[in-house]
């Protein structure tokens, strides 16, 4: 590959990338915010759900008088 070829296709590749950068940017965005949102769906199912406790846990506080 010459020089000349390698500064057309880093020229082109920087055409290309200008071109679609908005594009990608709000696509990106959209798959964050995304993720975002299941992050928080989980995290409120998991606080929602009660969480068992053990024999042991009741029997120390059982045992300690409150």
């Amino acid at each position: 590959m010459t020089q000349d070829n390698v500064v057309s296709l880093v020229l082109a590749s920087s055409a290309v990338a200008r071109a679609y950068a908005p594009d990608l940017r709000a696509g990106l965005r959209r798959l964050l915010g995304a993720g975002v949102r299941l992050g928080a769906e989980s995290l409120i199912a998991q606080h929602h759900t009660p969480a068992a406790r053990s024999d042991a846990a009741r029997v120390e506080d059982a045992g300690s008088g409150r």
